[in-house]
């Protein structure tokens, strides 16, 4: 049974996490009842946000554009966090779906409309998770992520946190292959110094040969911050809660 709260906003969460308890933020609409089924989205910070604070990556992003107009973003929104700088790792992936999970069981939320967002290194954990969990999310939000290392002197390195592992062949193919029927929409500047626009070019292409419903939007003289258009925007929020699974 769902338990019925009357608390709304950004709530502190916790979850046992091998010896420790890590803490995630839920943000809860003013309007909420367990009478209704609500919307959720799942959203994996950039690598900025790491740490032991719990409401620092809701300050930013997808947070801010809440706390800026709450109206646009009628659902809960979930906001694991990473306990270090270095990035989104497997148990950390492991850890958000958790706190998915647990969402899912403390509050009224419709399974089918479900979605995943993520930011930067977060972004490439999002692609990640939906890598794995292909027809858990209605709809994916990916902001100036990458699928695969950066190249240099012409070399890509080891990946020791592959989005697609080895075994499964080109991660590009297999990622477009996987995803056919999700749609995403893609943010992505053609100026980034960090995660280079190629990658997103050459992903958003194979899916558009799988005749997946994706979107893409390149960023003329953006570098990697162009995470403000996409969370800032009443078309983006629009078009993420219009998606379902039922549809």
């Amino acid at each position: 049974m769902v338990p019925r709260t009357s608390t709304t906003g950004f709530l502190t969460r916790s979850l046992a996490d091998g010896k420790e308890r890590r803490l995630y933020q839920v943000f809860v609409p003013g309007g909420y009842t367990p009478k209704s089924r609500w919307p959720v989205i799942l959203f994996l910070h950039g690598a900025g946000e790491g740490g032991r604070d719990p409401l620092l990556p809701t300050e930013y992003q997808l947070g801010s554009a809440i706390r800026r107009n709450a109206s646009r973003f009628p659902g809960i929104a979930i906001f694991p966090q990473v306990q270090r700088k270095a990035g989104w790792g497997e148990a950390d992936v492991r850890f958000a779906m958790e706190a998915l999970a647990r969402t899912e069981r403390d509050f009224a939320t419709d399974v089918d409309r479900v979605y995943l967002t993520g930011v930067s290194s977060g972004a490439r954990a999002a692609w990640y998770a939906l890598y794995r969990h292909p027809r858990r999310f209605a709809a994916a939000l990916v902001v100036c992520g990458l699928v695969r290392p950066p190249l240099r002197n012409g070399v890509r390195p080891p990946d020791p946190y592959p989005v697609v592992p080895d075994a499964d062949g080109d991660a590009v193919e297999q990622l477009a292959r996987r995803l056919r029927a999700t749609p995403v929409w893609t943010f992505h500047g053609d100026a980034d110094p960090v995660f280079p626009v190629e990658d997103a070019r050459q992903v958003m292409a194979a899916l558009a040969r799988e005749g997946a419903p994706a979107r893409y939007t390149e960023l003329a003289g953006f570098g990697h911050d162009v995470w403000d258009v996409a969370y800032y925007s009443e078309e983006v929020a629009d078009w993420l809660f219009a998606q379902s699974r039922a549809s």
